[in-house]
C-alpha cells in the first residue's frame, strides 16, 4: 500500500498542479489525486508535471466528471462526452483512475432517485468500454450519496472490471452507517480510497458529519478499515484526505430517513453510539464546533493535521505489511 495525498486537503491555498506535488513531496508521501481540469488544454503544464511524477516515481489519480444526470434532463451521451478527453489524459499521465461520485445526500431525497440511480449505471456501462482501452480505472467514490450496499448494488449493475469503488473511509458515517461495516462491504470493489477520519454529533436539526479530522482522532477504527483494504488489494491507495468545516445532517427530515429502506432499530442504535462518542469528543475539546472554526488559522491547522496524519498513516501501514 502507498500512502498519498488527496489534494482536497490543500484547497485552501489554491495552489496550482505543481504546487500540489511539492506539498507532496514536502510531506514524504508517495502520490496524490487532484483534478483533471488542472491539465486540460495545458500541455506544458501536462508535460512538467508527468516529467517530475516520474522523477519521484509518485503515483498519480485524477477526478472524473459526473455520472449522475440527477433531474437535468441529459442523456446518457451528453453525460458521456466530457470524459471523451479525460481517458487519453490519464493514459498519457499515467494516471491510475479517474474518480468519480453520484452526488450527496441530497439526491437521495429527491423523487427520482431511481431515475438517477439508473441512469448512472447506464452512464457508467457506456463509459467501461473506454476505461478498458485506455487501461484507466473509473472509481466511483462513497461520497455521503449512497449507502455502501447501494454502491455495491450499482457496481454489480455495471459489471465492468474497470468499474470500481473508492472507499472514503468516513463518508459512510454521513449517512448512518459504520464505516468499518462500509469498508467490509466494499474493500472487495476497491481501487482507490480517500483514507480519512471524521466526528459525528447531535445538533437540534439532526447531527453534524465533520469534513474531516486528524487521522487516529475521529470515529473510524481506521486500522480495522486499513485491514480490510490489505487483504483484497494490497496495492491500494490511502490517499489522504483532510477537509476543513462540517456539513449538516437533516436526519430529523421524513425525506431524509424514508430514503434509507434497508435502515431499521438496531442499525439506528449503533449509529446512535457513533453519535454519542462524538458529542463526547466535541465536548472534550477534541474536534472543533461549526462556531470555533473560525477562531483557527485554516492553512496552519490543516499543514499541523496533516504532519500527524502522513506519520499514523505510514505507521500503520508498514505495520501491517511488516507481518
Amino acid at each position: 500500500m502507498k500512502v498519498g495525498l488527496d489534494t482536497i486537503c490543500f484547497s485552501s491555498w489554491k495552489l496550482d498542479a505543481m504546487g500540489l506535488l511539492q506539498k507532496t513531496l514536502d510531506y514524504n508521501l508517495e502520490g496524490l489525486q487532484l483534478g483533471s481540469g488542472l491539465f486540460l488544454d495545458k500541455p506544458e503544464v501536462t508535460e512538467e508535471f508527468t516529467k517530475k511524477l516520474r522523477k519521484h516515481d509518485l503515483f498519480v489519480e485524477l477526478t472524473g466528471s459526473g455520472i449522475n444526470p440527477r433531474d437535468s434532463g441529459k442523456t446518457v451521451a451528453e453525460m458521456v462526452e466530457p470524459w471523451k478527453r479525460l481517458f487519453p489524459l490519464a493514459a498519457q499521465m499515467g494516471a491510475h483512475n479517474l474518480n468519480t461520485c453520484f452526488g450527496l445526500y441530497q439526491e437521495r431525497m429527491m423523487s427520482n432517485f431511481k431515475e438517477q440511480f439508473d441512469g448512472a449505471v447506464q452512464v457508467l456501462k457506456a463509459l467501461a468500454p473506454m476505461a478498458a482501452d485506455h487501461k484507466v480505472f473509473i472509481t466511483v467514490e462513497i461520497h455521503v450519496d449512497l449507502t455502501y450496499r447501494e454502491l455495491v448494488n450499482l457496481l454489480d449493475a455495471v459489471d465492468s472490471p474497470w468499474v470500481r469503488a473508492a472507499l472514503d473511509t468516513a463518508n459512510s458515517l454521513g449517512l448512518m452507517e459504520d464505516p468499518v461495516e462500509a469498508a467490509r462491504a466494499l474493500a472487495p470493489y476497491a481501487e482507490s480510497t480517500h483514507f480519512k477520519d471524521t466526528c459525528v454529533y447531535f445538533t437540534d436539526d439532526g447531527f453534524n458529519w465533520q469534513g474531516g479530522a486528524p487521522i487516529g482522532t475521529g470515529l473510524v477504527d481506521i486500522p480495522a478499515v486499513a485491514e480490510l483494504l490489505y487483504k483484497y488489494n494490497p496495492d491500494i491507495h490511502l490517499n489522504i484526505e483532510d477537509g476543513w468545516g462540517s456539513i449538516p445532517i437533516p436526519c430529523y427530515d421524513e425525506a431524509y430517513l424514508n430514503s434509507f429502506p434497508e435502515q431499521n432499530a438496531v442499525r439506528m442504535m449503533q449509529f446512535w453510539k457513533f453519535l454519542r462518542e462524538g458529542k463526547r469528543m466535541v465536548d472534550a475539546g477534541i474536534h472543533p464546533r461549526p462556531e470555533d472554526l473560525s477562531k483557527h488559522d485554516v492553512r496552519q491547522a490543516m499543514a499541523g493535521r496533516l504532519w500527524h496524519s502522513a506519520n499514523y498513516v505510514r505507521r500503520l501501514r508498514d505495520r501491517i505489511e511488516g507481518r
